[in-house]
């Protein structure tokens, strides 16, 4: 299992909007910010290619926020940095 930090998880969801990194915070809808599902499906695809677990479309699509996909990718809270317990 590999594991994917928020910072790249950032980045790799950025890019697939062609947007800044400092335009992605934890708590933006990603949905209404322009991310569609063939986006989605893409960075699922790739995180899935690289090993991450918990990169499942339904999941990210149900909560598109950044901070519920580090919850659910990363076990960690994206606004405290804390790893949570599943």
């Amino acid at each position: 299992m590999s594991k994917i930090s928020h910072e790249q998880m950032t980045a790799d969801i950025a890019e697939a909007m062609g947007v800044g990194v400092d335009e992605i915070r934890a708590d933006v809808n990603l949905r209404d910010a322009g991310l569609d599902s063939i986006r989605l499906m893409s960075l699922v695809e790739k995180w899935r290619a690289e090993g991450i677990e918990g990169a499942d479309f339904v999941t990210l699509a149900t909560e598109p926020t950044v901070g519920a996909w580090a919850t659910a990718i990363t076990g960690e809270d994206a606004q405290s940095g804390v790893e949570t317990v599943h």
